[in-house]
């Protein structure tokens, strides 16, 4: 199943770990200034390697980004 979103993030959007409170279970949440997302990992652990897989590469994909914007406005943002 195919999923496409776009969202233009508010001057308060910020992402981080968040932990349920009831299950102590980690999300990936974006705030994104009103709205928000959040990835959740499969319940079942053995699904979880291919998760973390896909955290690494939002991770990587996320620093690509970032540079190529910075660069393109001559600026240099750390990450």
């Amino acid at each position: 199943m195919a999923f496409n979103a776009m969202w233009k993030p508010g001057p308060e959007a910020v992402a981080g770990m968040h932990l349920h409170d009831t299950t102590s279970q980690p999300a990936l949440v974006i705030y994104l200034d009103p709205d928000s997302l959040a990835i959740m990992p499969p319940r079942d652990q053995d699904d979880w390697p291919d998760f973390i897989r896909l955290m690494h590469e939002l991770r990587d994909g996320a620093i690509d980004v970032a540079d190529h914007l910075s660069r393109a406005i001559g600026g240099s943002h750390d990450h």
